[in-house]
């Protein structure tokens, strides 16, 4: 059964989440299962796909659903919020590739 989760999100992933350039988040934990759904900058998102990968393979493949324009913006990125493991100290860690959809209004 779908359940409401809490997942946070830094302020610069507002502009492309809302706009749905950002569709997938990755995380050090599984946050939920597809259909669990979660709110971020005043809109309903929804999960549909939680994969079980490794870091590296988000960098190389995944950047753009992550709402970067090429791997290296998202090491950055993800060196800045992990500054005690950075991406190079375990580029083979595993981590969970969160996709979502904004979930539109019923009409």
């Amino acid at each position: 059964m779908a359940k409401k989760i809490n997942m946070p999100f830094q302020p610069e992933a507002k502009e492309p989440m809302l706009s749905g350039r950002k569709k997938a988040t990755t995380r050090t934990r599984r946050y939920g299962e597809p259909g669990d759904w979660f709110e971020a900058f005043g809109k309903t998102f929804v999960l549909t796909w939680v994969y079980e990968t490794m870091l590296d393979s988000v960098a190389y493949h995944f950047y753009w659903e992550e709402g970067f324009d090429d791997m290296y913006e998202f090491i950055d990125y993800w060196d800045r919020l992990h500054p005690r493991v950075k991406y190079r100290d375990r580029p083979k860690r595993k981590v969970y590739l969160h996709r979502f959809v904004q979930k539109e209004l019923d009409g």
